[in-house]
């Protein structure tokens, strides 16, 4: 409904008498158009209107500054009219088919298009200036916003043509639909939300002077654009009123243009009559200059008006109120509006402040591409080295409950994982002393009796033993491998996160993490291969360790000492029980000791098997984490630099880290908009 394109008509160099006074006036109707045109004076009232500001305020008494003073308004308007930034100007605003055409065409002087719908299809802007060389023939210009081509109009009775033709350009031609469709859409449901946010755009800033276009024959206060203005302007302080269709008014006209009775509005900016062109009129091509005088005999032939004061009557008038308006409003908020652009330039360069550097060159690539790797591989190895920055060191958390994915202190967890490690293959393997394995055992013996002497152990028996426990050492083992493996994955891709997040690499950034992951797969893969080869190996019982005698030995004496100690308290006794097998319990190395004591063999076997056991734990345990520390750490995470550097070729590095589409349209739409006000800037400077 709302085309985002704009017809421009530049008229540009005029050398009637006519000269620019006001700002561009913003043209809002119900029905959906925007049209923005520039208000005139007319030459013989220059005297008039000289007077009218020495007599009000001194500050007006120089013409010139003040014809500067709109020029450079008009200048800086043109430089930024792709800017968001509101400067003084005149808001037309008035329900459909009030007369808002014909108050602009009397107030320009220049035909509007009336074909159908032709105002409403596309929005249109208007700007007349004075010919500062009076020698030169006058002409106008005509051009479209995005389109560089400007096309010079040299008979203004042509103007209304070639905005037709423009408009054909932009909205197509004709306006009717081309295609069958069943059910027909319609109007938006909301088209009356849509358009009260049209008008609302244009008169809600404190810049904006609006001119309500109402009919004579209308209560004034019952018009929606009065209501609107009301909700940003409460005491009426920057609204003027437009009476249009003033031959049909009633006869209490006279109060009303004077703020006074019903159905009036008490303005401090005032009311003023003017009288429009009718269809008969329209039909007879009445100019504007025969249409000013029908105005001026109007009101004085029409008694309702002899008693209304001269400045509420004609568009004249109405000229003289707006040029009055709009240079005070110029005047007032000229300093604002320097110092609003100055603030414009600060916050723009820095946001393009903010945009990474573009990179241009391969070696540029690379340069940057080094320092980032650089500062992931310091954040690795200070973590890795236990070098904790305050942020970590405070917000880190010992509770085992809580989840460490985000926790950085790699040094801290690989250390607990592996005590983790230790706790489970310490407790894995069966407690060779109870009094059920014991049994378990001498079945064995008896199961095996007839291979040799009663008094020698097996040696086939203590691998079939050792063969029972050995088998439980590999889910430790595993548990170990796979918790490494899922924090450091996420904690490398976290701190991978915190150096690239704030660059502007998003393909690059979508091809390292995967690559991360790979180097962590492959160390895992490693990992379980080195650790399956360990277990492989760990199934011959084997060791040269001294300790596992040692054990042996203490255990042995511990035995010796209690059994004998038993022997003498049974000795003591009148009649001591007889029992097939005789248990002598007793504490050794914090373990409860129950062993049966009329197989000796079986009570070495026992002794033995534990021993050994214990050996294989600990060097399981060491072994198994040194494997993780060495396929994780030092060959993944310690060298994770290198082969990130190694990732790509220049090519295919310069690919990744070209600047992106959207950014780049970002540099150059600030660049562009820092421009732009900077010339505004310069400008508006010379005039203050």
């Amino acid at each position: 409904m709302f085309l985002a394109d704009a017809l421009v008509l530049f008229a540009s160099h005029w050398k009637t008498s006519t000269e620019v006074m006001v700002t561009n006036v913003g043209y809002v109707s119900t029905t959906d158009v925007i049209q923005e045109l520039m208000l005139l004076k007319n030459e013989n009232l220059e005297e008039d209107l000289m007077f009218l500001f020495d007599a009000t305020t001194a500050e007006f008494s120089n013409s010139d500054y003040s014809r500067r003073l709109l020029t450079a308004i008009d200048a800086m308007r043109q430089i930024l009219h792709t800017e968001k930034i509101k400067l003084p100007e005149i808001v037309v605003v008035g329900d459909q088919s009030v007369g808002k055409s014909s108050v602009l065409e009397a107030l320009s002087g220049v035909q509007l298009p009336r074909a159908s719908n032709i105002c409403t299809r596309c929005p249109l802007e208007l700007r007349l200036k004075r010919l500062q060389d009076t020698s030169k023939e006058e002409f106008a210009t005509i051009e479209c916003l995005g389109n560089k081509e400007i096309k010079t109009i040299a008979n203004f009775d042509d103007i209304q043509e070639e905005v037709i033709e423009m408009t054909k350009t932009l909205a197509g031609d004709g306006c009717d639909v081309s295609i069958t469709r069943n059910p027909l859409p319609g109007q938006s449901e909301n088209i009356h939300d849509q358009i009260v946010h049209l008008i609302t755009k244009y008169i809600q800033p404190e810049t904006a002077i609006v001119l309500h276009v109402i009919p004579a024959s209308e209560d004034f206060t019952r018009s929606e654009s009065m209501k609107l203005s009301k909700a940003y302007d409460p005491n009426g302080e920057r609204q003027l009123i437009a009476v249009s269709k003033i031959d049909q008014c009633d006869e209490a006209i006279g109060e009303k243009l004077q703020g006074i009775g019903p159905g009036a509005m008490a303005l401090r900016l005032g009311c003023v009559a003017v009288l429009n062109r009718n269809l008969k009129e329209l039909k007879e091509n009445i100019s504007f200059d025969e249409m000013k005088n029908r105005e001026k005999i109007f009101f004085k032939t029409k008694s309702l008006f002899d008693d209304i004061p001269e400045d509420f009557k004609g568009s004249e008038q109405l000229v003289k109120k707006l040029v009055n308006i709009q240079q005070q409003r110029i005047r007032s908020t000229f300093p604002k509006i320097i110092e609003e652009i100055k603030q414009q330039i600060k916050a723009k360069k820095a946001e393009l402040k903010l945009l990474p550097t573009a990179l241009t060159s391969e070696i540029d690539c690379w340069t940057k591409y080094n320092e980032l790797i650089s500062l992931y591989r310091d954040s690795i190895h200070s973590k890795v080295n236990g070098k904790y920055d305050y942020h970590t060191a405070m917000n880190s958390s010992d509770d085992s409950s809580q989840t460490t994915s985000s926790d950085e202190r790699i040094a801290y967890h690989m250390k607990k994982f592996q005590k983790k490690c230790q706790e489970k293959i310490f407790s894995c393997f069966s407690n060779f002393f109870t009094e059920n394995y014991s049994q378990y055992v001498m079945k064995l013996i008896e199961e095996s009796s007839g291979i040799g002497l009663d008094n020698f152990i097996s040696f086939e028996l203590f691998v079939h033993l050792y063969d029972g426990e050995h088998h439980k050492l590999e889910k430790p083992c595993t548990d170990l491998i796979e918790i490494v493996k899922e924090y450091l994955e996420q904690v490398l891709l976290l701190l991978f996160d915190k150096i690239f997040s704030n660059t502007t690499y998003p393909r690059l950034i979508q091809h390292l993490p995967d690559a991360i992951k790979t180097q962590i797969v492959l160390a895992e893969e490693e990992c379980l291969k080195r650790v399956t080869e360990l277990l492989e190996m760990e199934q011959r019982p084997f060791t040269l360790n001294e300790r596992y005698l040692e054990l042996i030995d203490k255990i042995q004496v511990a035995h010796n000492e209690h059994k004998e100690k038993s022997n003498k308290n049974n000795s003591s006794s009148v009649k001591p029980e007889i029992r097939a097998a005789l248990t002598v319990p007793f504490e050794f190395d914090g373990l409860r000791v129950e062993l049966l004591a009329e197989k000796e063999t079986a009570i070495y076997l026992q002794i033995a098997l534990h021993s050994y056991c214990k050996i294989v734990q600990q060097r399981v345990i060491d072994n198994v984490s040194m494997i993780c520390y060495y396929q994780f750490i030092t060959k993944c995470a310690m060298t994770l630099d290198k082969k990130l550097l190694t990732m790509f070729t220049s090519s295919e590095l310069f690919g990744l880290m070209m600047e992106p589409v959207a950014q780049m349209q970002k540099r150059k739409v600030l660049t562009a908009s820092i421009d732009v006000f900077e010339k505004a800037l310069k400008l508006g400077q010379q005039h203050v």
